[in-house]
C-alpha cells in the first residue's frame, strides 16, 4: 500500500490491534499467566478441602524414586516420587503417587509408613508433605498473577495505541507529509522496512512494517493523519 487516494479517509480495522508491537506478545502472557494462575487455584482447592474435611491416617510407602531431566544450561534437574497407598474410613485401598520435596524426600528415605491427609468425600485430594499443596498454589498464583499482570499492561498499551490511530483515522486533520527514509526491519531476509515520514510542521512518525515494494520511495508526499489528542500522526498506509 502506497497512500490513499486524495480525499479519501483510511477505514480502522483490526490491523489497529495485530499490527501494535504490544498485541501478540500481550495475548502470549495472558494465556500463560491464566495456565500458571488455574494451576495455582487449583493447588489451592485441594489445600481447602484438605483443611475443611481432611482425615489423618498412615499411608504405606511401597516405591520411592527420582527422575532426571536435562536443562538448556546442561544442569540437572531431580524431580522425587513416592507411592503410597492407603485405606479410607471405609476400609477402601487408595494408592497415590507424589511429588514431594527433596528434603521430604531425604526424610523419609528407610521408612515403612508416612502420615497421610485426604479428603474423606474424596480419597483422590490427598497429600503426604503438609502444605505442599498451599505452597504450589501460592507460587503458581503469584508467577501467574505477575505474568497476567504485564500482559494486561502490554494489552491496555495496545488499546490506547488501538484508540489513538483510530480518532486520527476519524475525526483528525490530514496533512501531508514527506518519507524521509525506508528502514529495514526485522531479519535482513524479511524484505520489510519502516517508513520514517516528516511534515511541514516538523512532525515526525514511523509506520508499521511492511514489505518494501509496498512502501512509497523517500522524497514521496504521503497522506498522514493527527490524533486530536495526542496530537500524534499516523501514515495513511498504516490503515
Amino acid at each position: 500500500m502506497t497512500d490513499l487516494p486524495s480525499g479519501a479517509r483510511p477505514q480502522p480495522s483490526g490491523r489497529l490491534y495485530l499490527d501494535r508491537p504490544s498485541f501478540w506478545p500481550g495475548v502470549v502472557l495472558l494465556l500463560v499467566g491464566l495456565a500458571f494462575g488455574s494451576v495455582g487455584l487449583w493447588h489451592l482447592y485441594h489445600d481447602l478441602r484438605l483443611s475443611r474435611g481432611g482425615v489423618t491416617t498412615t499411608g504405606q510407602i511401597d516405591n520411592s524414586y527420582s527422575t532426571t531431566t536435562r536443562r538448556r544450561d546442561g544442569g540437572l534437574s531431580y524431580r522425587h516420587y513416592m507411592d503410597v497407598s492407603f485405606r479410607d474410613a471405609a476400609g477402601q485401598l487408595h494408592s497415590a503417587v507424589f511429588l514431594v520435596s527433596r528434603e521430604y524426600f531425604i526424610e523419609s528415605r528407610g521408612q515403612s509408613g508416612v502420615e497421610l491427609r485426604y479428603v474423606a468425600a474424596n480419597p483422590a485430594i490427598a497429600e503426604i508433605e503438609q502444605g505442599r499443596s498451599r505452597r504450589l498454589g501460592s507460587v503458581f498464583g503469584l508467577i501467574g498473577g505477575t505474568i497476567l499482570w504485564i500482559g494486561l499492561l502490554l494489552l491496555g498499551a495496545t488499546r490506547r495505541q488501538a484508540a489513538s490511530r483510530r480518532r486520527a483515522a476519524e475525526a483528525g486533520e490530514a496533512r501531508s507529509a514527506t518519507v524521509t527514509s525506508l528502514q529495514p526491519a526485522g531479519k535482513k531476509t524479511s524484505g520489510k522496512a519502516r517508513l520514517h515520514w516528516s511534515d511541514s510542521t516538523g512532525l515526525t512518525g514511523i509506520a508499521v512494517a511492511r514489505p518494501v515494494a509496498e512502501l512509497p520511495p523517500p522524497g514521496s508526499t504521503v497522506t498522514v493523519y493527527v490524533d486530536p489528542q495526542r496530537g500524534q500522526g499516523y501514515w495513511s498506509g498504516d490503515y
